[in-house]
């Protein structure tokens, strides 16, 4: 593959264990317990960094970490469970997952970016007439819930394209199946407001039929802050040592998956057997399931950013206030926030202290026993 982020060599420690591939001193000493919620509905390939690689490559077990995971349908819901105790990190779509609630006096703060490209822009089907952002309007846009992240962010690239973001009808049509036949089947929407995996997952239903459009834009292209993890201020503080783990061993999958892409998805249909396309063979059910990760995973790249880094996780100033802006200018978010409140890169050095190019070896190397 083209992807390549530099070497890190870091030899001390649990960061040489780790170097070296084996497990971290954490597994010499209690576990420490999180409880971690990914804002998706469903555990679809496109989440296996974060549902089924960490499990099942044991970057969770090497760090030291027995992480309790759940599922929540919208970013909204998923921050509520954080807000209210329930969980100790979300990941979530920034606009209504952090923003929102930030403004409404919630103490909430980003501490590792996921998602580094726009991965939430419209899709209609590819010989839609429907060319541009601008002839959205009046349009109906399929959605997998009011909740979810996606909506505002559509609205505000609608608005800066010249559309009444109000002119267009979110409609809930669920995912897979259920979106392709609102979509190509009743008709009972002009295109979709998703996201990335969703979109290859829908394409999927039906391969030969099935293909979408993405309409993008030039400001739609330089939001870099879509989705991230999420914690309250004292949870980063009391528990900033799991945090730095966690964040760690997302790290890793995502260089696994992006090195060794096949195992990747076949450590997720392990994990989550109903994942798999049903009667299809094994090579096609592995290429389907491929197409739908890599969609994914070209979006957490930070190798080929407009903003330069090296660091997973890493969130840049004018990234961050490009969005905020964004939200602010169609209502959603309060003129009062301050971008600079709601995001911290504190824990970024100590979650990259492992070696990239060790990792890569051993996603060549992975067996699924």
């Amino acid at each position: 593959m083209s992807y390549r982020l530099p070497r890190r060599h870091f030899m001390g420690g649990s960061a040489a264990l780790l170097a070296s591939g084996l497990p971290s001193l954490g597994l010499a000493q209690a576990k420490q317990k999180l409880t971690w919620v990914v804002s998706s509905a469903t555990f679809e390939v496109g989440t296996a960094t974060q549902t089924s690689i960490p499990f099942t490559a044991g970057f969770f077990e090497e760090e030291g970490l027995e992480v309790e995971l759940r599922s929540v349908r919208g970013s909204a819901l998923g921050a509520q469970l954080v807000m209210t105790g329930q969980a100790d990190v979300v990941h979530a779509g920034t606009s209504v997952g952090l923003m929102v609630p930030v403004t409404k006096g919630s103490p909430l703060k980003a501490f590792y970016n996921m998602i580094t490209q726009n991965f939430q822009m419209p899709a209609v089907p590819a010989d839609s007439p429907i060319k541009s952002l601008a002839d959205l309007k009046g349009k109906k846009l399929g959605v997998i819930g009011q909740a979810t992240a996606t909506v505002p962010i559509v609205k505000a690239v609608l608005e800066a394209a010249g559309v009444d973001p109000n002119s267009v009808n979110f409609i809930d049509v669920g995912y897979g199946a259920q979106a392709a036949t609102a979509l190509w089947g009743t008709r009972q929407v002009d295109g979709l407001a998703m996201y990335d995996s969703l979109y290859a997952a829908i394409e999927n239903v039906n391969p030969e039929r099935y293909k979408l459009r993405l309409l993008t834009s030039p400001l739609s292209d330089r939001i870099g802050f879509q989705t991230a993890m999420i914690a309250k201020p004292e949870t980063i503080q009391n528990k900033r040592d799991a945090l730095i783990r966690l964040g760690r061993a997302h790290a890793k999958a995502t260089v696994f998956a992006l090195e060794n892409p096949e195992a990747a998805v076949r450590i997720h249909y392990k994990r989550y057997p109903e994942q798999r396309p049903a009667n299809v063979d094994e090579a096609t059910a592995i290429a389907l399931g491929r197409k739908n990760l890599l969609a994914r995973l070209n979006n957490m790249r930070i190798d080929n950013m407009v903003v330069k880094r090296d660091k997973w996780g890493f969130m840049h100033e004018s990234e961050v206030s490009t969005y905020v802006d964004m939200l602010k200018k169609i209502g959603d978010v309060d003129k009062s926030l301050d971008a600079k409140t709601i995001y911290t890169n504190e824990l970024i050095d100590d979650i990259n202290k492992f070696d990239v190019e060790v990792l890569r070896r051993r996603a060549r190397a992975f067996k699924l026993a």
